[in-house]
Order: C-alpha cells, then sequence, then structure tokens
C-alpha cells in the first residue's frame, strides 16, 4: 500500500491513465464505501484492502478526490484501530490534496479527523486549529452532526488549557443543537456524551468561581442541575 511519501512521488511523476473507464472508476467509489462498512464492522483487513486499492487507482488516474476520499477512509480506519500518528499522517495528506478541490465535505472530514489525532496524541495546539477549522467548514455545509463532534472535542481541548468558559461555550452550543434537532441521528448517544463532557468539567478543580456559577446556570437553563457533578455516574 502507498505511503503518504510514495503517494506524492506518484501523483507527480506517473502520467494519467490514458482512458479511464467510468465503470472502473465507479467501482473504485463503490471500493471505497464497502472499506467504510467494513471499517464499522471492525473488519480491519478487509476495509484496509478497500481502501487501498481505490487508492492505488485513483493516484494512477490523477483523481485527487478519489485520493483524498480513499486517505480519509485509512485515517479512520487507523483511528478506530488506536494508531493515530497513522491516522494523522493520511488525514494530513488527505487535507493537504483536498484542499483546493471541490470536494468541501471531505476536506471538513479530513480537517475533522487531523484535529482528533492531533487531541489523541495530546498536541493540543495543532489540535485546535484543525478543529476549529473543521467547524467552520461544517457549519458552512450546514452538517449538523459533524459539527457537534467538533464542538465536544474543541471543548475538551480548551478545557485542558483551563480555558473553562470556551469550553461550556461548546458544550451549551451542542445541546442547544440537540433540543431544536430531536430528529438527529445518534442524538441520545451525542447526548450522554456531551452530558459526560459536562460532567467532567464540573469537576475540574481549577475553574474558579465565575466558572462555577456559569456551569450551574447552563445546568439549571437545560434541566440538568440534578446531574450536577453527578453526571457520569448516572449515565454509567
Amino acid at each position: 500500500m502507498c505511503s503518504p511519501c510514495q503517494l506524492s512521488h506518484l501523483l507527480a511523476t506517473q502520467p494519467a491513465l490514458v482512458a479511464s473507464s467510468p465503470d472502473l472508476t465507479g467501482a473504485r467509489y463503490v471500493d471505497i464505501h464497502w472499506g467504510q462498512q467494513y471499517c464499522q464492522r471492525g473488519q480491519w483487513e478487509k476495509a484496509e484492502n478497500k481502501f487501498a486499492t481505490a487508492l492505488a487507482y485513483f493516484a494512477r488516474s490523477q483523481d485527487l478526490i478519489g485520493v483524498g476520499k480513499s486517505l480519509n477512509g485509512l485515517s479512520a480506519l487507523y483511528f478506530e484501530q488506536g494508531s493515530h500518528s497513522r491516522s494523522l499522517t493520511y488525514s494530513q495528506a488527505a487535507a493537504a490534496i483536498l484542499e483546493d478541490t471541490a470536494a468541501k465535505y471531505e476536506y471538513a472530514i479530513a480537517l475533522y479527523r487531523l484535529g482528533i489525532s492531533h487531541c489523541e496524541l495530546q498536541n493540543i495546539f495543532p489540535a485546535e486549529q484543525s478543529l476549529e477549522k473543521a467547524l467552520t467548514q461544517f457549519c458552512q455545509l450546514s452538517n449538523l452532526e459533524y459539527e457537534n463532534h467538533s464542538l465536544i472535542y474543541l471543548g475538551r481541548i480548551y478545557a485542558q488549557q483551563h480555558k473553562f468558559l470556551f469550553a461550556l461555550a461548546c458544550y451549551e452550543s451542542v445541546l442547544d443543537s440537540l433540543i431544536v434537532n430531536p430528529f438527529l441521528e445518534n442524538r441520545r448517544e451525542m447526548l450522554s456524551t456531551v452530558l459526560r463532557a459536562v460532567a467532567e468539567l464540573s469537576q475540574q478543580h481549577k475553574a474558579g468561581k465565575a466558572m462555577s456559577m456559569a456551569l450551574q446556570s447552563v445546568l439549571e437553563e437545560y434541566g440538568l442541575a440534578a446531574y450536577h457533578l453527578q453526571v457520569a455516574t448516572h449515565l454509567q
């Protein structure tokens, strides 16, 4: 399978396929779809084979969007396997390739995966930068699900920097979204995640009096005051 360095060499030096068949191109996009399905099922080897097959074809045919989608798939696969350094490498390549294409959603996904990989590796500043860029893209695309995912990770990053009011604002935005849009996919899971994040924030000893008052106000606003300091236990 191509490494990002080998991929750059392929894109720079290998001529495009003279006549890339629409049927073959379509089949490779189907490979990406099946790679995603296998990844969700934890069938790692099958997923990797599908993404790698698609990546090799799209690299040869100079299809940048196909290359970016394949790289995003590999980044997601390695993230799920806990190989965050490898995930970061592939998402970095995907973001660089997709930035100037029309594939705005795939570019936003690459930025998001880059950000969460940095976050897991405790690279706080680049994580913050990538996730803020991803959030901007998802807002422009009106993609509420990934807006919420990005906000939860940003809240976590701000909390690590003791920017507690910024973190609380992120979580409040997610709660607003979940209340206003009751039919969002994975709403229950997202609500559970954000409540756990609020619970963790409520237990920060360095938050200070102003932060504690703001947190209590938010908990009361959303009818969550009874969960204060006990949300995580309640959800177990």
